[in-house]
C-alpha cells in the first residue's frame, strides 16, 4: 500500500473518532472509527506502524482536547505527544501480531486486548492518569456499563472493529457492532422517584468564590425544602475552619435551611506550613460531619496534596461519597467509595468558564458513566457547568445551562446494592493490561533473538 494511501486512512480514522466525542456526539461512528487505522497497518513496516500510530494519536487528541492549549499553552505539545505515544505503541504491537500468521480469531482478540490494556494503563495506572477520550467513553451510558464498565465497552468496540477485516470473523464482528449500537440507542430508562421519595438536593452553580453569593443561591431554593445543599469545588478557596466567623455563618445557613451542606474548600496541613489539601467538607448546623481530601489532584495545577482515604461521610442523608472533580474522571475512586458503602454521591467540581464549552461537555459526560457503572445517584455542582443530577442508569434528571450562575433542586435516591462491574467487572481491564505487558516482553524477546541470530548460509550472496 502506498504511503499516501496509509496517511489518508489515518486521517480518516482520526477524523471519524473526533466527531464521536462531545461536542459533536456522533457516537454511532465509533464502531467504525478504528477500521481505517487498522487497514493502514496492513503490511506496514515497524517504523511505518509506529509513525502512523503517532500521527493518528496526535490528530485524534488535538481534535478533541484542543481546549487544553488555552490552559497549558506550549506545554500542551508534550502532553499531546505522550497521549499519542500509546496509539503508536498499539500500532507497533499490532504489526508484530499481523506478522505471526495466527488465526483471525486470535488476531482479533489480541488487537482488542492490546488496545484495552494500553488505554487502561494510560487512563488509570500511568503517572498522568488521563482518562479523557477513551474509546468506551464515546458511547453514552448503556446496559453494558454496570456489567463491564467503560473499559469493557472499549474491548467490545475494538473487537468489532478488528473483526471486520477477516472473512472468517466479519459476520460475528458485524453482529457485535450492531449490538453495541443497539445498546447505545436503546439506553436504560430513567429511574423515576416519587415526589416524596428519596432526598431533595439543591445544586448551586457559580464560580464567584464568595460565601454570600453561594448562600443567596442556596436560599433561592429554600421553598423546595432541600435535605442537602451542594456547592462547587473551591467555592471557598481557603481553609474555612480557620475563620470562625465564616463557620458560624455556614452553621446558621444549615440551620435556616434545615439541611446538610457539602462544599469545596481547603485544609491546611499543620501549623506554619503552606501545604494544603483540596477538601470536600460536609457539615450541618451542629458542625462538621466529615471531610474528604481529593485523591487525584490535577496535574500541573496547584491542586493540593493527594488524599488517600475513600470512606463515605455518614450524614442524616445517608452514607455519601464526596469525591472531588477529577476523582470521578477515573473509574477507581468512585468504585472504591461504592464498595465502602457510599449510597449516593455529592460531587463538587471546578470547571472554569474560560476553559470553554467543549471541556465542560466532555467532562460532564464522565460523571454519567461513573453513575451507570456503579449504580448510584450523582449530584454534581460545577463552578460553571455541567451541574447535573444523574440517576443510577446514567440518565440526567436535571441540569443548569453552561456558564451562568444558578441553582436547582432535584431528588436523588439511596442504594446499597452493587453492580456486577463494581464486584468483578473492574478486573477485565487489569487482565488486559497484564496480558499486554506479557505480550510486550514476548515480542521484545523474539526481536532480540532475531537480531542476535547468525545469518543463514548463503545470505551474503
Amino acid at each position: 500500500m502506498a504511503l499516501k494511501a496509509r496517511l489518508g486512512l489515518v486521517l480518516l480514522s482520526a477524523g471519524v473518532l473526533v466527531v464521536c466525542f462531545p461536542p459533536f456526539g456522533a457516537w454511532p461512528l465509533v464502531v467504525m472509527g478504528l477500521v481505517p487505522l487498522l487497514l493502514a497497518m496492513q503490511g506496514a513496516t515497524w517504523r511505518q506502524a509506529f509513525c502512523l500510530g503517532l500521527l493518528h494519536g496526535l490528530l485524534l487528541y488535538a481534535g478533541t482536547l484542543h481546549w487544553l492549549l488555552g490552559i497549558f499553552a506550549i506545554a500542551f505539545v508534550p502532553l499531546l505527544c505522550i497521549l499519542a505515544f500509546f496509539t503508536a505503541v498499539f500500532c507497533l504491537l499490532l504489526g508484530t501480531v499481523n506478522r505471526r500468521g495466527w488465526p483471525p480469531y486470535v488476531t482479533v482478540l489480541l488487537a482488542a486486548t492490546l488496545w484495552t490494556g494500553l488505554e487502561f494503563y494510560r487512563c488509570e495506572v500511568f503517572l498522568l492518569r488521563f482518562p479523557w477520550i477513551s474509546m468506551g467513553s464515546a458511547i453514552p451510558p448503556t446496559h453494558l456499563l454496570p456489567l463491564v464498565g467503560v473499559y469493557g465497552t472499549t474491548f467490545l468496540i475494538v473487537l468489532a472493529s478488528a473483526g471486520l477485516f477477516y472473512r472468517e470473523t466479519w459476520r460475528v464482528a458485524a453482529g457485535l457492532a450492531i449490538a453495541l449500537l443497539a445498546f447505545g440507542v436503546l439506553h436504560p430508562r430513567p429511574v423515576e422517584l416519587a415526589a416524596d421519595e428519596g432526598l431533595a438536593v439543591t445544586v448551586v452553580q457559580s464560580e464567584e468564590g464568595f460565601l454570600d453569593s453561594y448562600a443567596d443561591l442556596a436560599r433561592s431554593e429554600q421553598q423546595n425544602h432541600p435535605d442537602l445543599v451542594l456547592w462547587p469545588e473551591y467555592s471557598l478557596p481557603y481553609d474555612v475552619r480557620q475563620r470562625p466567623w465564616d463557620m458560624d455563618r455556614l452553621k446558621t445557613l444549615c440551620a435556616e435551611l434545615d439541611a446538610t451542606l457539602v462544599l469545596g474548600t481547603q485544609t491546611v496541613v499543620g501549623p506554619g506550613t503552606k501545604e494544603w489539601r483540596n477538601t470536600a467538607l460536609t457539615m450541618t448546623a451542629d458542625g462538621v460531619l466529615g471531610e474528604y481530601y481529593k485523591a487525584r489532584p490535577v496535574h500541573f495545577f496547584n491542586d493540593g496534596i493527594a488524599g488517600t482515604a475513600f470512606a463515605p461521610i455518614q450524614t442524616p442523608c445517608g452514607a455519601i461519597g464526596t469525591p472531588v472533580c477529577f476523582d470521578c474522571d477515573n473509574a477507581t475512586v468512585v468504585r472504591d467509595m461504592t464498595m465502602r458503602g457510599a449510597e449516593w454521591f455529592a460531587v463538587p467540581i471546578f470547571d472554569a468558564q474560560d476553559w470553554g464549552a467543549t471541556q465542560h461537555l466532555q467532562h460532564g459526560a464522565l460523571f454519567r458513566l461513573r453513575a451507570a457503572e456503579n449504580g448510584r445517584w450523582f449530584a454534581c455542582a460545577a463552578s460553571s457547568g455541567v451541574s447535573q443530577v444523574i440517576d443510577p442508569h446514567g440518565q440526567v434528571h436535571a441540569s443548569l445551562p453552561l456558564m451562568a450562575p444558578g441553582a436547582f433542586t432535584s431528588r436523588v435516591g439511596r442504594r446499597t446494592g452493587f453492580t456486577i462491574y463494581s464486584r468483578v467487572g473492574w478486573l477485565l481491564p487489569w487482565c488486559a493490561l497484564l496480558y499486554t505487558v506479557g505480550y510486550i516482553f514476548f515480542a521484545a524477546t523474539v526481536a532480540l533473538r532475531k537480531r542476535k541470530a547468525p545469518p543463514m548460509p548463503g545470505a551474503e550472496a
